[in-house]
């Protein structure tokens, strides 16, 4: 019985949030549609609704899941339910990740799609791409941790706020590094040391901030 609660509780959040997902995910595909004309006024411009896509969803989906469910009074209901406090994180935490992986796959699954079919992209910028898309996974995760684990509208709009304006600024660092520059117009990718522990960062990360919320929140004996 609980198993099956905490799946419809998965399922529910999705389908909730399936227009949201969906217009990112066609936003995405909009912005690389850009890149087509082949220009360097669409490029910029698709490249940057590329990741602006990712990060108005990855800002959205946490307080949408999370705060507003508390806000709606809809948590007073979930938690009448025979679930413990572990299931309740597990599906929460599950639902929160997967709306965001979703579209944050398809999408970077389709910028490389592109970049590899078009041979007048250099696919030296495969590992850049992937760093800069990664930082909004780690901008993404930090914000429902935020959600998650203080409950609170005020938290997680400063983690948002703090995460947003940071991508510009680490973003300008990198591209400015020469050593993350070396490579980008090479014909194939080069997975430099720089690279791979750039992206070996961000997955440590990602994962150390996933298990401290999923601690965290399993350690709570009372949601309402």
């Amino acid at each position: 019985m609980n198993k099956s609660i905490v799946r419809i509780m998965i399922l529910k959040d999705w389908r909730l949030h399936r227009v949201p997902i969906l217009l990112s995910i066609a936003g995405g595909i909009a912005a690389l549609s850009l890149l087509q004309l082949k220009t360097q006024a669409s490029g910029f411009l698709g490249a940057t609704w590329f990741f602006v896509s990712l990060i108005v969803l990855g800002s959205m989906m946490p307080i949408s899941n999370v705060i507003n469910e508390r806000k709606k009074q809809t948590l007073p209901f979930m938690m009448s339910f025979p679930i413990s406090t572990f299931q309740y994180t597990t599906a929460k935490l599950v639902s929160t990740v997967g709306m965001f992986l979703i579209p944050w796959v398809t999408l970077v699954i389709a910028g490389l799609s592109l970049i590899i079919s078009r041979s007048d992209i250099p696919e030296g910028i495969i590992p850049m791409m992937l760093v800069l898309a990664g930082f909004t996974f780690v901008g993404f995760c930090v914000i429902a941790s935020a959600a998650l684990v203080s409950e609170s509208e005020g938290w997680s709009i400063a983690a948002t706020i703090a995460c947003n304006s940071s991508y510009g600024f680490v973003w300008y660092l990198i591209i400015r590094n020469p050593a993350m520059r070396a490579d980008l117009g090479s014909k194939v990718p080069v997975w430099s040391p720089i690279m791979l522990n750039m992206l070996g960062g961000q997955l440590a990360f990602i994962v150390l901030v996933l298990g401290i919320t999923f601690y965290l929140q399993s350690r709570k004996r009372d949601f309402i």
